[in-house]
């Protein structure tokens, strides 16, 4: 550098010796303000700061979204259908759905009785317990047309409940069996009892076709069979006037209950 500059300082003198006085004056002021220029350290241009690049921003981190709840499925609860009554079963249905009456259910499912007790009708059922007819078998081993027959001779054509019975005794009841009714009476206690001594032991069991009255023993037919007594039929009135004749031997007619009216 202080080489550049002496060589700068020798051209500069070498020239003002040729020119005139304005310029040597001129070149002596450019020689000084050299020579203090070079005296001066150069001038350090402020630092540049590096370019820095402007922060990278980062991506936008995307928002971590939850996919949308699927609801769970709902399992369709099955609807509970309202409860229905059921109606009263049939005689036959009773009587085959207890074991007590296993014996007879037999029996009516044998002689075809369990079709007419199961359709509709007004029927009342003397129903004998199992135990009843253990103890008949004991004593008489019947044929199929007598179990028929017996049958047929403990069921009512119509509905008679305890208290109509209590009201027919003394009295009969028919039965299926044509010309075979059962006779009806009270015991000694009050007790209604069915040939005088078969006694209702669980009564009035209604069902949809009539009613059942429980028994503890097989009723047998008597040998000889009760009967219904003859109605009586009412003697005449005689209405209107009667004749002097008439009302005379009325005195004298045996017939009492006969009424006259003038």
């Amino acid at each position: 550098m202080l080489k550049y500059y002496s060589l700068l300082c020798l051209a500069l003198l070498v020239s003002v010796a040729a020119a005139s006085s304005t310029d040597q004056k001129k070149a002596i002021i450019n020689l000084r303000q050299l020579q203090q220029g070079a005296t001066r350290p150069p001038k350090t241009p402020p630092p540049t700061a590096p370019a820095t690049r402007p922060p990278k921003t980062p991506p936008p981190i995307p928002v971590a979204t939850r996919p949308p709840k699927t609801p769970a499925p709902t399992e369709a609860v099955p609807e509970t259908p309202s409860p229905t009554i059921a109606g009263p079963q049939s005689i036959a249905q009773i009587v085959c759905s207890n074991n007590d009456f296993f014996t007879l259910c037999s029996y009516l499912e044998i002689t075809g009785l369990y079709g007419k007790l199961n359709s509709s009708g007004t029927s009342t059922l003397f129903a004998p317990n199992n135990d009843a007819f253990e103890k008949l078998a004991n004593v008489v081993d019947l044929t199929d047309d007598e179990i028929m027959g017996l049958l047929m001779y403990h069921v009512a054509p119509n509905i008679l409940t305890y208290n109509n019975l209590m009201m027919i005794a003394p009295g009969v009841v028919e039965t299926m069996v044509p010309a075979l009714p059962i006779a009806v009476s009270t015991g000694a206690d009050g007790d209604v009892l069915l040939n005088g001594n078969v006694k209702i032991t669980t009564p009035d069991i209604e069902a949809s076709n009539g009613i059942i009255q429980v028994i503890d023993q097989v009723i047998i037919p008597p040998i000889n069979p009760p009967t219904r007594p003859a109605p009586v039929t009412p003697e005449p009135t005689l209405m209107g006037k009667s004749s002097k004749h008439s009302s005379k031997s009325s005195k004298y007619s045996s017939m009492s209950n006969m009424s006259y009216k003038v």
